[in-house]
């Protein structure tokens, strides 16, 4: 998967372990729709608390769903990783549909740490990560909860907003917005980055089979 809105980082080349994950990265319509989610949610929950103080809202250009979380692992791993990769994603015949849906925090709305967007239970992506988990766990010590509930995370907390379960409620109650449909192309192995203001993602490899796509 070819994509403009992670920037690539060359491979690390000394003995520190970096931090990886595998996701799948939004095209830019599905961002949109995510941000004009977003950006609702902000001006609902923004009213009546200090929103620099409270809230840290993802950057449209971070937008991504994991699939699996490897943890930190040596720079020297990375290309047999690489490796296992490209051989899983092309011995697939079909990737998921994914249609966007619903709101939701971690671990519940009364103490959130972390807010997302959703989506429907799709075979497929559970079969996706399964596949990942089988083959990743033979290379780096891995538990099966390494693969996360399936959503993207729009905003982490730092303090508790005013009324925020109440307005959360209202929000998750609402239908006001439409169904995004976003048909997955492919899987990129991620580095998260400590940064002042959260973790930067970027992208190491992008693996995909030959399986056309479009967005919403």
């Amino acid at each position: 998967m070819e994509s403009d809105t992670f920037q690539s980082l060359e491979q690390p080349n000394d003995v520190t372990p970096v931090r990886l994950f595998f996701s799948i990265n939004p095209p830019p319509d599905v961002i949109h729709h995510l941000s004009a989610i977003q950006s609702e949610v902000r001006r609902v929950l923004e009213t009546g608390f200090d929103p620099k103080r409270a809230v840290r809202w993802t950057r449209p250009t971070q937008f991504h769903l994991t699939i699996l979380f490897l943890g930190n692992v040596p720079p020297a791993e990375i290309a047999s990783l690489e490796t296992a990769a490209n051989e899983l994603m092309a011995s697939l015949k079909e990737l998921p549909i994914l249609t966007l849906s619903g709101l939701g925090s971690f671990p519940a709305f009364h103490r959130p740490r972390v807010l997302w967007v959703g989506c429907r239970s799709n075979g497929l992506l559970q079969q996706l990560q399964s596949d990942f988990l089988a083959a990743f766990s033979k290379k780096i010590p891995l538990r099966k909860n390494e693969r996360s509930y399936p959503h993207i995370t729009i905003a982490r907390f730092r303090h508790l907003p005013r009324r925020f379960a109440e307005r959360m409620r209202i929000l998750s109650e609402k239908n006001w917005f439409p169904e995004c449909v976003w048909r997955v192309n492919g899987v990129s192995l991620m580095r998260s980055v400590p940064a002042p203001d959260g973790a930067e993602y970027t992208c190491l490899s992008n693996f995909s089979p030959d399986i056309s796509t479009d967005g919403c």
